[in-house]
């Protein structure tokens, strides 16, 4: 039984690069991000594990989904975890993670992407640059999936805790407004390369991000709302993720009606952006990294998940704030160490923290008493009889 284990991870690596020989995409990780298709999975999960000790727990999670989106502005998932390493790599980062943005379809001034690329931008920004200081940051969200690592033969390697937007680009409907994933992969390949927009890059994460108008065939909007795989330009390989518009699907995507930046399908896009980026840069090569028993990743186990948020003057809720004071509402985060969902980093540094040290003992010659005391109330001065006893 231990040798089969040993061999799961090397036999996940194996089938995951099986597609190398194929001009076909890498089947994505795709993210259901919908509460209905995430309480739908995992109603399931909890059936079967009805007898253990947590299903009563899992039980009021799926309520908290199922009762409506953001009915009550924190819908929280049906976390299984514990999230696991199985072998695989990390996007490491050298010394960065690069994100490249293509954004696909009709983006004109003022759509939102100043918005999406001000969260991304502040992924590894000075806190100092953040707003008010008692405010989370979105520095702090990325430094969540900073803790993961990967394990080999070179040693053991953390996600870069430093994110660069390194490059953005347009693309005005090269594949029309129907599109496939096959079509994804294309698009972004034609971004890659010699005389293109952005240069090949390991440690990069290309994302295409598609207007409002744009469909995809397997299932945006209806079955997730976005997700992230990798391709090969010749035999080298890439991550890449999409992200459709939430504009066009704002019930099952999560646009709220007010929302931190003005702009709900927006805020809400840069909330699955979020979830993709962590994803594609903890278990790149798709379910050979980090994840759990049910093949969860971290993003997955916190998605529609909060925490404690707060309000902005046009009543929005946000639980971060980025550049110039941007403020944004991201699900948490899965922290590898504290095996629950959290929106900071909870453990600075990849340390679990320490207990207290114990009170030191008392000084040589010294008695400890326990003392219970009545005193007169009114009285001037007070009047008080105390009743002691010796604390062995």
């Amino acid at each position: 039984m231990a040798g089969a284990a040993r061999l799961l991870p090397l036999l996940l690596l194996l089938a995951s690069h099986a597609f190398l020989s194929s001009a076909a995409p890498v089947p994505p990780k795709r993210i259901f991000l919908t509460v209905q298709a995430n309480a739908q999975r995992r109603r399931a999960r909890a059936a079967a594990a009805a007898s253990s000790a947590n299903s009563l727990g899992l039980l009021s999670q799926f309520r908290g989904a199922t009762s409506g989106l953001f009915s009550s502005g924190a819908a929280t998932p049906a976390a299984t975890g514990p999230i696991k390493y199985w072998g695989g790599p990390v996007v490491v980062g050298n010394p960065t993670v690069n994100v490249y943005h293509i954004y696909y379809g009709s983006w004109p001034s003022g759509s939102g992407q100043d918005y999406i690329n001000n969260f991304v931008t502040s992924l590894s920004s000075d806190s100092g640059a953040q707003g008010a200081s008692s405010d989370p940051t979105v520095k702090g969200w990325w430094a969540i999936s900073a803790n993961y690592y990967e394990s080999n033969n070179a040693g053991k390697k953390n996600v870069s805790s430093k994110v660069r937007l390194a490059g953005t680009t347009y693309d005005s409907y090269s594949y029309g407004k129907a599109l496939s994933d096959s079509n994804v992969l294309s698009i972004i390949k034609n971004k890659i390369g010699s005389g293109k927009p952005f240069a090949y890059d390991p440690h990069g994460i290309y994302v295409l991000l598609t207007s409002k108008d744009v469909t995809l065939s397997s299932g945006f909007c209806t079955k997730y709302c976005g997700w992230h795989t990798y391709g090969y330009v010749g035999s080298s390989p890439f991550y890449y993720a999409f992200v459709g518009h939430h504009g066009k699907c704002p019930t099952s995507c999560g646009a709220k009606s007010v929302s931190p930046n003005g702009n709900p399908a927006i805020d809400a896009t840069i909330s699955t952006l979020a979830h993709e980026i962590s994803e594609a840069a903890t278990d790149p090569d798709v379910r050979s990294g980090w994840f759990d028993s049910n093949g969860e990743e971290n993003a997955d186990l916190c998605s529609w998940s909060y925490g404690t948020t707060r309000t902005t003057s046009n009543g929005a809720l946000y639980n971060m704030v980025g550049l110039n004071g941007m403020k944004f509402l991201v699900q948490q985060n899965w922290d590898r160490q504290l095996q629950k969902c959290v929106g900071q980093n909870a453990v600075p540094g990849g340390t679990t923290p320490s207990p207290p040290p114990p009170s030191p003992p008392p000084p040589p010659g010294t008695t400890k008493m326990n003392c219970q005391c009545t005193c007169a109330s009114g009285s001037s001065p007070m009047n008080c009889q105390c009743s002691c006893t010796q604390v062995a």
